[in-house]
């Protein structure tokens, strides 16, 4: 599947996030969740919405509380995705 530069970009702020011992692991992950999202959606590509989805979804419960800072961090404004936190 392909993805557009914006979702590539994001996707690599966020592993720059990732401890390096599980990056390549949660880079595959991602990837996964990303295109497997994408794909019930019936688009042919990754865009930046879908990345943000699936890294909410990988993110462990204990860990989403830090979300919003990392997406303001990101330049992404955490009120647009609020509701994939509750």
């Amino acid at each position: 599947m392909n993805w557009n530069d914006a979702a590539e970009d994001l996707l690599h702020q966020v592993l720059g996030q990732t401890p390096y011992p599980v990056r390549e692991a949660t880079e595959t992950r991602l990837r996964g969740i990303a295109e497997g999202i994408a794909d019930d959606e019936g688009k042919q590509r990754v865009g930046v919405e879908t990345v943000i989805i699936a890294w909410v979804r990988s993110t462990p419960e204990a860990l989403r509380p830090d979300l919003p800072r990392l997406m303001e961090k990101f330049g992404l404004d955490p009120d647009e995705y609020r509701h994939l936190l509750e």
